[in-house]
């Protein structure tokens, strides 16, 4: 068998982890070239190479499957950089996406600033057209009102264009005629209709949804060519596949024609990772922290189960994909830290990402940082920062501290380098707080699992905050997303919505669609040669009660509904709704408004290596860090964790250095290598 690649890029770091064999046998990072992100995915894999004494073609000619997942489509969006996008819609729906769900998030607060909708109207071409809500034609779409809507589009120099009809989820006739005609008379310009998309019912949402897929088409395609064309010119012979939203991975075309479904593509495969470790400790519930050097991404397993969302949403602007449910914080090692106009001590969301980096980088930045603050206090030792590949500056990061934070606030260095520690941590559990008791769920239940590059310097300050006993530090905690993306398994969903009910079930209409759907699925897995014996499909619908305008997702027990089965479907929702809502109301009806079919392809998780251990030891040096429990400088021993034989349990203080991520373990806590080749840190006594 050949290689497996799993490669993750965050704003600082890019990651990648590599397999074979069903074996992993490697984990890299390098820093993060914004300007042509595939030049440092392509330094990661010489850093492979160079590790298996092979050259960079080989191993990428070796490689069957190049697992890629990007925030690309994400800080596209966020920053603008999206294609310029017309709208083809039906007459009298042009105000949709300026109306949204209402202009304020607070409707009380009148002096809250009115949202900006993703497109504005003057962008939004009314056609003369009219289906109803039971498909049948009202009015007849006339080609020559589309050909002066795209003639109009034009003009205004829209480089893409989106097409999003009333009612089309029932009747998708004039949808797919103004596809054709924008094909024949407007070629160049990206287009996404409704009906593919996300034929899901409420306009808002569709429109939105199709208006972001349509927008990020040209980005994307532009990104993963460019990628492609690296990795192909390097020999590569394998497929290039990529992590989607939902925490699975799909082939290039597929995310070219529904690109909506990368928005989410960095994170999300983390939590599959985090579930998989915490099975091993015989539990079911996780709490994942990721901290790399932008961002820091909390989520959580709850009940052996990922959180997932139906609402997933960027900038506020509804998806109505599936995907796993990630919070995300400007809140990372690169967080820039200032003293802001009345004297508080501020940190992020801004960073200095990896060019130009934090001060004790010395890349170009000057501005103090989160990981400038765990220099100064002893947390990362300089001359083994990246295995030793990257040189830290003690100095630059004492002169950025003292300079924008200590003298401003008129502190000493360890007191400006604590108090930013102290607000980055605040944030962060306010985060974490989101996430988990705002939404019913006990943290202290919950096994801490850390991600991410940073996290392990604050991971055990954290879970003491919060009250968790166990925290769980992966060997590959810095690259656990990568590692993420080479266990995915292969996933495609799409919705169909066929409204009906439980007592009066539409049974010829539902299976005929959800029959359709899965022929789809099929030809997913087809195309990437899954064998039967690894394909399972998973179906769900959302269900309501009567009038409601929100639903619950209740998972189907087969992919045909028979009589049995809408039994079951209506004993779920009575019970999900009661532990939703403390109450339920078992002898009414339920609606069925839409089904999601999702088609997948099972892949297994490559073996990680068990802990080896080495004769000389895994002690490393010795070094003093602030230690957060004493609230004092303490001597410490510095241990490398992948020297660590199983069953070695280290008391801290202690500093474990790993090549690419450092773990903090203060006074009173105490390490353990497990078996399974995870750190178990947990309270003494």
């Amino acid at each position: 068998m050949g290689y497996r690649i799993g490669t993750d890029i965050g704003g600082t770091f890019t990651d990648l982890s590599i397999a074979r064999n069903g074996e992993l046998v490697g984990r890299f990072k390098t820093p993060t070239t914004p300007k042509k992100l595939s030049e440092g995915i392509i330094s990661c894999v010489q850093l492979a190479a160079d590790s298996l004494n092979i050259t960079l073609e080989s191993l990428l000619s070796d490689t069957e499957v190049f697992v890629h997942g990007s925030t690309v489509a994400t800080n596209a969006v966020l920053e603008g950089r999206v294609a310029k996008t017309g709208l083809l819609c039906t007459q009298g729906t042009k105000y949709t996406l300026w109306r949204g769900e209402g202009r304020r998030t607070d409707v009380f607060d009148f002096t809250q600033p009115s949202a900006e909708p993703l497109i504005a109207p003057r962008y939004c071409v009314e056609l003369e057209e009219r289906i109803n809500a039971d498909g049948e034609i009202l009015v007849p779409l006339h080609d020559q009102s589309v050909i002066s809507g795209i003639d109009r589009l034009k003009k205004m120099g829209c480089e893409a264009v989106a097409v999003a009809l009333l009612w089309s989820i029932r009747n998708d006739t004039h949808e797919q005629r103004v596809a054709q005609l924008l094909e024949a008379h407007w070629p160049e310009a990206a287009v996404s209709i409704s009906s593919q998309v996300q034929p899901v019912l409420r306009e808002y949402t569709r429109t939105s949804c199709t208006v972001l897929n349509v927008m990020l088409k040209p980005v994307v395609e532009i990104y993963l060519g460019e990628l492609e064309t690296a990795l192909k010119e390097n020999k590569l012979s394998g497929k290039l596949l990529v992590v989607s939203s939902d925490g699975g991975i799909q082939p290039v075309n597929e995310i070219l024609q529904r690109p909506i479904y990368m928005l989410f593509s960095g994170p999300s495969t983390g939590p599959t990772v985090a579930q998989q470790f915490v099975q091993e400790e015989e539990s079911n519930d996780a709490l994942l922290i990721d901290m790399g050097g932008t961002s820091f991404d909390v989520s959580t397993v709850i009940d052996g189960q990922v959180t997932m969302t139906r609402d997933g949403r960027i900038n506020d602007h509804p998806t109505g994909i599936s995907a796993v449910e990630i919070l995300t914080m400007g809140a990372g090692g690169g967080s820039i830290a200032h003293v802001d106009s009345g004297g508080l001590l501020r940190v992020g969301p801004k960073s200095a990402g990896s060019e130009p980096g934090p001060a004790c980088y010395q890349r170009g930045g000057t501005l103090p940082t989160v990981t400038d603050a765990y220099v100064a206090l002893g947390y990362l030792v300089p001359e083994h920062f990246l295995g030793g590949r990257m040189d830290l500056s003690v100095n630059a990061a004492i002169d950025a501290i003292t300079k924008y934070v200590a003298n401003p606030l008129g502190l000493n260095l360890e007191a400006a380098a604590l108090g930013i520690l102290r607000v980055v941590n605040e944030r962060m559990i306010n985060g974490i707080l989101e996430m988990t008791v705002r939404r019913g769920v006990d943290p202290r239940g919950l096994s801490l699992v850390t991600g991410g590059g940073a996290t392990g310097v604050a991971a055990v300050e954290l879970a003491r905050e919060l009250g968790i006993t166990r925290i769980i530090v992966p060997r590959e905690t810095s690259v656990l997303c990568a590692l993420g993306a080479v266990n995915a398994d292969l996933k495609w969903s799409n919705v169909t919505s066929v409204s009906t009910t439980v007592d009066t079930f539409l049974d010829q209409e539902v299976n005929d669609a959800l029959s359709k759907l899965k022929i789809k699925g099929e030809k997913f897995l087809e195309l990437l040669n899954v064998p039967s014996s690894r394909r399972r499909y998973e179906l769900s619908t959302s269900a309501r009660y009567p009038l409601q305008v929100t639903e619950l997702d209740i998972p189907c027990p087969n992919t045909c509904i028979g009589n049995d089965d809408l039994k079951t479907i209506s004993e779920n929702f009575h019970t999900t709704y009661h532990e939703r809502f403390s109450v339920a109301e078992p002898e009414n009806d339920v609606e069925l408004v839409a089904w999601r079919l999702t088609a997948i392809g099972n892949v297994d998780a490559p073996k990680r290596p068990r802990p080896q251990g080495q004769d000389r030891g895994s002690t490393m040096g010795k070094t003093r860090f602030f230690d957060t429990v004493t609230q004092s400088w303490q001597d410490a021993v510095t241990i490398d964790p992948d020297r660590m034989p199983e069953n070695e349990v280290v008391s801290g203080p202690v500093l474990l250095v790993a090549k690419d991520t450092t773990i903090v373990v203060p006074t009173g806590y105490s390490a353990e290598m497990s078996a399974g080749g995870y750190l178990l840190i947990t309270p003494r006594g």
